[in-house]
């Protein structure tokens, strides 16, 4: 990881752990193995400083190889904790992606680049150079194509929408089942960390669809290699996020993969915008954003910017017209908006209801950060969403969702008439909700059909891999004018109801792709959650941060 990523650049960080606890995996001993089960090692130096394990049956000594810590091993590790874990991992850098380079030229590689580039870096990189939306997509084109030798860049747009088109199916299923509320979002790889490693009890009611980071890899990896007559494994996809932990997700292995030699992953490596800007910065004889040289010729281009984005994508990348479009709802990809308005599309063609009737009320919370937003149907409430923004309001909520020991209880007594009566509460509630929504009312996410849940404050748009402002600007105005330059980006939202058709045609050529390719639904669209086990040693103990 980038040595510029510090405590200092996130607003809202949870220290890590003195010790990064790697969980070790006990050893298979055999007849022919080199010390027997019952032989005893003591780990000593040598006089260069090496490690040595040294046998007290016969005084054998072996080298050891140094530790190493990698994202995966991250993922499994309780010795840390979100929003930044801070470590050095290696393969996600701009020096790597230099090196990456540097090898393809040197060793006649058959290594492919492949770069997609997330909204709010957009929005980003536009505030910081001073320029529109639509000019630094122009000269990201530029960088990446025309000056890394990229073959091809897409924006995430399409992994997005699928993304959300399937959190919203899933949450209209759950919804017409009567599931026990909250659902709440994957999105952030800093929430979902925190939630394994501190509050395993909320991971059932963690949604299972994708980012949009890894929906994208999967399908740019797929098609590029594909078109290219080569192996997925020879395509380098390069993303562009506003936030680090996305390179910790990056390395979540497949399920289905495990066991299968080594996985290709979707996304080889993860940059921020922060860290592109270094890239940049200390490469400035190689790569430049704005050249010296023909910057007016690509500013003014008479090549339309949507024929552009055409040009640099794979030929078989659809919905090129809405290919780097935006969605609406929050900053973070609108998932809660998203949601209540498919919700909204659904019953008005299941149950014939009024379009101009509906409406979406919003419930604000104990700060900025914390809201609820209610589908409203001629006064009733007949869904809702929330959204949570920053560690402190996660914690909040969690704890709200924490089992009381008497309902544990009753669910190990009899667990049908527990969810009975949780559902029968829900209904209540709902309906005292339905009574009484006014605007004198404070949000309360742990009552809401699903919460949009992201690590960072103001969420993903204020990401720890965003650049920051330089001195002389406050805050607050820089992350307004980010905003500014992220509602720029021309839109196209499925939500609408003129879009119904729309989403029936991403739906479609999701299925397709994935009979084409051989590929599961679940492999592209759905991950998965595991506990991670706090260490028992008492030696690690001591050494780590106790939460």
């Amino acid at each position: 990881m980038s040595a510029i990523l510090s405590a200092d650049d996130l607003n809202d960080f949870i220290s890590p752990g003195v010790a990064c606890i790697k969980p070790v995996q006990p050893t298979v001993t055999t007849e022919n193995s080199e010390y027997n089960e019952n032989g005893e090692v003591d780990i000593q130096l040598d006089s260069e400083g090496n490690p040595l394990e040294i046998s007290q049956i016969d005084g054998k000594q072996k080298a050891l190889s140094p530790a190493q810590i990698s994202l995966s091993d991250c993922l499994a590790c309780s010795g840390c904790i979100t929003s930044a874990e801070e470590i050095l991992v290696a393969q996600h850098s701009h020096n790597e992606l230099i090196k990456a380079l540097k090898e393809k030229h040197t060793n006649d590689s058959q290594k492919v680049f492949v770069a997609s580039i997330s909204h709010q870096s957009r929005a980003s990189l536009a505030t910081a150079f001073s320029l529109t939306i639509e000019r630094i997509d122009r000269l990201l084109i530029n960088l990446f194509i025309n000056q890394m030798g990229f073959a091809y860049i897409v924006g995430t747009s399409l992994g997005r929408k699928l993304s959300l088109i399937n959190e919203s199916k899933n949450l209209i299923a759950r919804k017409e089942a009567n599931f026990e509320g909250p659902t709440l979002s994957s999105i952030c790889p800093g929430w979902v960390l925190y939630a394994e490693k501190t509050h395993p009890y909320v991971l059932p009611r963690v949604s299972p669809v994708k980012s949009p980071q890894q929906i994208t890899g999967c399908l740019l990896k797929s098609l590029a290699a594909h078109e290219l007559g080569t192996s997925r494994s020879n395509i380098y996809h390069l993303s562009i996020m506003p936030c680090f932990d996305k390179k910790l997700e990056s390395a979540r292995p497949e399920i289905n993969e495990e066991n299968q030699g080594k996985p290709v992953n979707d996304v080889d490596c993860v940059l921020t915008a922060k860290e592109l800007v270094t890239l940049l910065e200390e490469h400035s004889g190689d790569f430049q954003l704005l050249p010296d040289v023909g910057l007016q010729k690509i500013l003014q281009s008479p090549v339309s910017l949507s024929h552009l984005y055409a040009q640099v994508a794979p030929k078989s990348w659809p919905f090129m017209e809405y290919a780097w479009a935006n969605d609406s709802g929050s900053a973070s990809g609108g998932y809660g908006y998203t949601y209540l308005k498919m919700y909204q599309n659904h019953l008005i063609l299941l149950k014939q209801l009024v379009p101009q009737n509906f409406s979406i009320k919003t419930i604000e919370g104990r700060n900025a950060d914390v809201y609820d937003m209610n589908l409203m149907y001629e006064g009733k409430i007949l869904a809702s969403t929330s959204i949570v923004n920053g560690f402190k309001n996660i914690q909040n909520l969690v704890r709200k969702l924490k089992p009381s020991p008497k309902a544990k209880i009753a669910a190990k007594l009899n667990p049908l008439i527990a969810r009975r009566r949780v559902r029968l509460s829900g209904k209540t509630e709902m309906s005292t909700l339905d009574e009484s929504a006014d605007s004198s009312k404070s949000a309360d996410p742990s009552k809401s059909d699903y919460v949009e849940i992201m690590a960072c404050p103001n969420g993903c748009i204020n990401g720890g891999g965003q650049i920051n402002p330089p001195t002389e600007v406050v805050e607050k105005d820089w992350l307004q004018s980010v905003l500014s330059n992220y509602a720029d980006i021309p839109m196209f939202d499925i939500s609408a109801s003129d879009n119904i058709g729309a989403v029936a045609q991403f739906i479609n050529w999701s299925e397709k792709f994935c009979i084409d390719f051989e590929i599961k639904e679940e492999r592209l669209l759905t991950t998965y959650f595991n506990e991670v086990e706090k260490p028992t040693d008492p030696n690690s103990i001591l050494l780590g941060a106790k939460w």
